[in-house]
């Protein structure tokens, strides 16, 4: 085999390997990330079992009715992007570069696109948990706010 037909032959590998990476990141991006699983907490859990999911609460209270509230703050993930300027930025630059930015992501030599814990993209938010006096789940509050009122038993109300 000539040199030509051999430079060639290796120079289309590398070509498409390179068209092998396109898009990937921009697919990462319009998928999100996964946050933390949640749907382990269950009423009867023990209460540390739920801080070894959800880490050490916020801040905690005792109700008249010897329920003990605590609040946690989790990693809900990072929503999908389909649309906006971090899209429309990754594919200008994976056309621009030939891929190698793409090859760059892939490696970790940037990180422009993967969001870290104090990135504006990442959803956190609070759990209420009510505890009884043995410290076992009684009651689950996902998505609590600040002003929520929770009931003084422990138990979510049906609706």
């Amino acid at each position: 085999m000539s040199n030509r037909v051999l430079a060639a032959l290796i120079g289309a590998v590398i070509f498409l390997g390179i068209l092998n990476l396109q898009g990937c990141t921009v697919s990462s991006l319009t998928k999100g990330q996964p946050g933390k699983d949640i749907s382990t907490l269950k009423p009867g859990l023990s209460r540390s079992e739920a801080e070894a999911i959800l880490g050490p609460p916020l801040r905690e209270w005792t109700t008249p009715m010897n329920i003990r509230y605590r609040i946690y703050r989790y990693d809900a993930g990072v929503p999908p992007s389909g649309t906006g300027e971090s899209v429309a930025f990754v594919a200008f630059m994976d056309v621009i570069t030939l891929g190698l930015f793409e090859f760059y992501e892939a490696t970790g030599v940037t990180d422009l696109t993967k969001p870290s814990k104090d990135s504006s993209m990442r959803v956190w938010r609070q759990i209420a948990i009510a505890y009884d006096a043995n410290e076992r789940i009684e009651g689950l509050f996902d998505n609590f706010g600040d002003l929520d009122v929770l009931p003084a038993d422990g138990h979510p109300v049906s609706r």
